[in-house]
This record gives structure tokens, sequence and C-alpha cells, in this order.
């Protein structure tokens, strides 16, 4: 009988392919709610989106109809190749929401010349405002109120820069008073933002990566199309400073743009700069426009000058005590020469 019962439980937890946001994920964006924000696009619960009552029935209806799918081997064909994907014994879920992503505004106060959002977003913007696609507030307060969402749910602010969303704040106070598991954050840091101060002192687990993207002003106001490079090498001081788990947090990010920052010699001055703040963890990403299949790049191989400059990134975090943070997408591009096979 024991070994009866045990045939069934291995059974029922049989590997299959599928990942934590098919699972669990909800994700505000710009006029759509789906299951993550991957340039892949997930599983879309509502498109056209404008701020109406949301059918949560409807969105676990078609999460139990794609998770039954997926112990099938049928994956959903915008979830095919992406990253997260993975095969295990995935827990039985109490249908709560365990990640919880805010991408759903557009406006920043920085001008990337490497931002996808791009075609749409709104730049160096300066004061607090509203989405222009809808409000999302009053959307987790119902959840939580319908005790919708776990207690070690992990939440994620994109954006946009969220120091320039009007309930950025709010949103982040409302998810700390009902239990977090974990808050990720990525901004400018142009501008400080008391919610995440709040975060890095009180949530358990946090991760926040800001793109400095360079060592000097000359080259970060190219780069960002704004003068405010001693603005966030001050602000990133004051986080560090905020909390002792605020020096495991903070994540500096490199992005490699092509003719500006892409050799040795600037990687080399950014990690002593972010050594010297005090940064022990980062990242250098490729740019999204050359790689992500949707742009259309004329040329997304990888330049051979990029090999040189990850290994010395490599080389060099190991001497300075610097742990690595880079993207498996980053990484899956470097080692195909270009756009991953199965993208």
């Amino acid at each position: 009988m024991l070994n009866f019962i045990k045939n069934i439980l291995k059974k029922e937890n049989k590997e299959y392919l599928s990942c934590r946001h098919l699972h669990g994920g909800i994700t505000f964006m710009h006029g759509t709610i789906r299951t993550c924000c991957s340039h892949k696009q997930g599983v879309t619960f509502f498109d056209g989106y404008k701020g109406e009552p949301i059918n949560w029935k409807k969105v676990a209806d078609v999460r139990k109809k794609v998770i039954k799918n997926c112990k099938n081997g049928i994956i959903p064909e915008n979830c095919k190749g992406c990253v997260d994907l993975q095969k295990t014994c995935w827990e039985k879920e109490d249908n709560k929401i365990t990640e919880l992503y805010f991408n759903y505004w557009d406006h920043c106060n920085c001008g990337c010349v490497y931002c996808v959002a791009s075609g749409h977003a709104q730049f160096l913007e300066t004061e607090k405002k509203p989405s222009r696609y809808y409000s999302v507030l009053h959307h987790i307060k119902q959840l939580y109120k319908h005790n919708m969402i776990s207690k070690n749910v992990h939440v994620e602010l994109v954006g946009g820069d969220l120091t320039i969303l009007d309930e950025a704040d709010d949103i982040i106070n409302l998810c700390l008073d009902n239990g977090v598991g974990r808050m990720s954050f990525h901004s400018s840091c142009i501008y400080y933002s008391n919610g995440i101060e709040r975060a890095l002192k009180e949530a358990p687990c946090v991760d926040f990566d800001f793109s400095l993207d360079c060592s000097n002003k000359e080259l970060y106001k190219k780069i960002k199309r704004i003068d405010a490079f001693d603005d966030v090498v001050e602000n990133v001081k004051k986080y560090l400073s905020v909390s002792d788990k605020a020096k495991d947090a903070l994540i500096a990010k490199y992005i490699i743009i092509d003719g500006l920052n892409d050799n040795i010699e600037e990687v080399e001055n950014w990690l002593q700069l972010i050594h010297s703040i005090g940064i022990k963890k980062a990242k250098i990403d490729i740019n999204f426009k050359r790689f992500f299949p949707e742009f259309h790049h004329s040329d997304p191989t990888v330049p051979k000058h990029y090999y040189d400059i990850y290994n010395h990134y490599n080389k060099r975090i190991q001497e300075l005590g610097i742990q690595d943070c880079c993207w498996e997408f980053s990484k899956r591009v470097l080692e195909n020469g270009g756009i991953p096979k199965d993208y």
C-alpha cells in the first residue's frame, strides 16, 4: 500500500516544462494584462485593457488551462524558447499570485538611446504623474482584500522610471504592509525613491539594478541624453547607506552600446567606479534593440570585441570581489553568436 501511494505521488509530481509566471504571475502592461513582461509576451489575459474591472475568475480559468497543457507538453506559442522556462516538479498551486509585476507606464526621467520603448515612451519627464494607460493601485487593494496574493509574493516594478509614477510608493508600501518575499526594482536613480528606501530596510529580499552604463559625465549625457551622472552616483551612495541589506541588493548594470561604450577601457573605468562606491553586484547586458528578434536589426550577430569585453569583465569582477548577475538571455546571445536559435 505504501509503495502504491508513493507511485501516485510520484506520478502527480512528474516533471514538466513551465515557469513561475505561468503558475502565479500577473503583469500589468501598457494596455494588456499578462502572465509576464517578457519580450516574448507570455500568455495574455486581457488585451486592449484600459482600467476597467477585472474578471479574476477568467484569469484563473485561463491559467488552469495553460498549466494543464504544460503538463501535457504543450507550451504556449509565445513562451517557446523563453529563458524562464524550466523543467521541474512544479509544486501544487493554491491559485494565489506569486509574481506581481508592474510595467504599465512608460514615462521616464531620462532618454536612453537603447530604450526598447522608444517607439511610444515619454522621455525626460521631471514631475510625478499617472500612467497614461490606467491606474493599478485600486486593483492591488482588491486583490489583497480578497486574499489573492501570496504572503511570499515577488513584486517587481519596471517602468518607465518608478520615481515619476504617481502611485509607485503607494504600491510599494501596500505590498510591504501585507507581506512580500522579494521585491525587485529598476531605476535610473536620477531621482530618489522613499518607497525603495523602505523596501531596502524592511523587505526580506531586494534586488535593485540601475544602468550607469559608463564612468563619466560626458559619456553619460550621450547615452542617457541628460546631465545627471553626479545625481545618480550620490543617490546610489544614499541607497547603500540605508541598511546593511542594501549593499547586497544594488546591481550596477552596463549595457553595451556600439560606438559609445563598447570598449575595455570604459568597462574598466566603470568597474573601478562602482567598486569604489561599494557596489557588490554587477551585470553587463547587450543592447536588446540589436538582439531582440522583433527589432529586425540589420546585423544581429555578436561583434568579436564583445567577447573581449566580457572576458575582461569576468576577470576583473573576480579580482574586485564583485558578483556577476548577467541575465540569461545575454549569456545565450554570446553563446550563440547572435539571437539564440530557439528564439
